[in-house]
């Protein structure tokens, strides 16, 4: 009688490795605190999911499932840090124009200054030479109506109305009281940094001055009275 030999099934060979799902998986963390790495991350897990859908990488599956998650979450990340981000970006932005105002404010002063120590009438920003620039966004006041630099074309324009508005919510009067050289003189700057419906006022004067509520301001000082910018 003849032997009947079973036939031995050749042992399966073990998956290969790749390091791909690991790589994936680190760049998707990295990318939860470093925003330009995410999109890396997420084509590279994408990338490992195909290649360990192939029975020999099928060994490295759950790295690769675990570098999508991963990738995931992080849009919900970039998304809270663009909620943050972006709001402080524009209160920057808006702040920055401020500085327009204050260094403008500080040379009328020193200009002024000039003026009334050398007992020179101060009736108006031509006459003192005071220019705020071809491109600035504040409106400049010595004298309502007389006496005001408008916001440059390039920007949106202040009617007097608006301004006047702007003054008497903030409590300020511009011009001249007394007689030079013992004089005081008060100009101010109004604009809209941030395109809403509140005004930023700032003033600057030859004398010290106290505030709405109270507070000390030194002679040549920029003082905010309407912060547009305010949260």
């Amino acid at each position: 009688m003849r032997a009947v030999t079973t036939p031995i099934a050749p042992e399966s060979s073990p998956p290969k490795k790749t390091v791909l799902p690991g790589v994936a998986l680190g760049f998707t963390i990295a990318g939860l605190c470093i925003v330009c790495l995410w999109p890396v991350g997420l084509v590279l897990a994408i990338l490992a999911m195909v290649k360990t859908g192939k029975p020999e990488h099928a060994g490295r599956r759950g790295l690769a499932i675990a570098a999508l998650c991963v990738a995931g979450l992080g849009l919900f990340t970039i998304g809270i840090q663009a909620a943050i981000a972006i709001p402080n970006f524009v209160s920057f932005q808006a702040r920055s124009k401020q500085a327009e105002c204050k260094v403008n404010l500080k040379a009328f002063f020193g200009t002024v200054r000039a003026y009334v120590v050398d007992n020179h009438p101060v009736d108006s920003f031509a006459m003192m030479g005071f220019e705020p620039g071809p491109r600035n966004r504040y409106a400049y006041v010595l004298r309502m109506p007389e006496d005001v630099i408008p916001v440059a074309g390039a920007f949106p324009a202040l009617d007097p109305e608006a301004i006047q508005a702007a003054l008497d919510q903030a409590g300020v009067e511009p011009g001249l009281e007394g007689t030079c050289p013992d004089c005081s003189v008060t100009a101010v700057c109004v604009g809209n940094v941030d395109n809403d419906d509140t005004l930023d006022v700032w003033s600057i004067s030859t004398v010290d001055r106290t505030s709405a509520n109270g507070e000390t301001i030194p002679l040549g000082t920029p003082y905010n009275h309407v912060n547009d910018v305010r949260e």
